[in-house]
């Protein structure tokens, strides 16, 4: 017996589901390896290398020869990374979660799509503040030794908000459309 095209779709959903639960459950080994390669990174490239070479990269800095202060400031931006890529996920797997269970256009799928849009609009913004400010305090406190700010935006990611909110807004009056439809038929 052959499925209907919704049926295929709402399997195709229940699986993207059961993959976001993956990705959760991986999440502890990619923030360790994430640690283990901020922490580690920066002495073996320096071994690696040779002469000039070594000089520059010793420029990198190292967050475990930082004074407390600027561990803290690290690390604290570092969750701030993180805390980003974990809200966005959680976002869209409880938007696929309601795909899965066959609830797709309705008011709360709208108002995901739209925050999703809104956060993606004012991580670029609220990112390069953050991190101009901890690179201006580590080099105050000097555990970093070259202030180099950093001003570049992502527009892509700001491109890619003004999307989803303008995608909020043709669903929604495709909704509209669909509703007025159904009341003239």
């Amino acid at each position: 017996m052959r499925k209907s095209v919704r049926e295929q779709r709402q399997l195709w959903f229940r699986r993207l589901d059961r993959a976001f639960w993956v990705i959760w459950a991986a999440l502890p080994v990619v923030l360790w390896l994430a640690y283990y390669r901020t922490t580690t990174a920066p002495v073996t490239i320096a071994e690696s290398l040779s002469g000039e070479q070594a000089k520059c990269a010793s420029i990198v800095a190292n967050p475990l020869t930082m004074s407390t202060m600027g561990q803290l400031l690290f690390w604290s931006l570092f969750a701030l990374g993180v805390s980003f890529y974990a809200v966005l996920i959680g976002m869209l797997h409880r938007m696929v979660n309601r795909f899965a269970n066959g609830r797709i256009f309705v008011s709360e799928t709208l108002q995901g799509v739209w925050w999703m849009g809104i956060f993606l609009v004012v991580w670029p913004f609220v990112d390069t503040i953050t991190t101009n400010a901890v690179i201006y305090v580590l080099y105050r406190i000097g555990d970093i030794r070259f202030l180099l700010l950093n001003y570049n935006l992502d527009v892509g990611t700001i491109a890619g908000g003004v999307f989803l909110m303008a995608l909020k807004f043709v669903l929604e009056h495709a909704i509209l459309l669909q509703s007025e439809n159904d009341l003239t038929i």
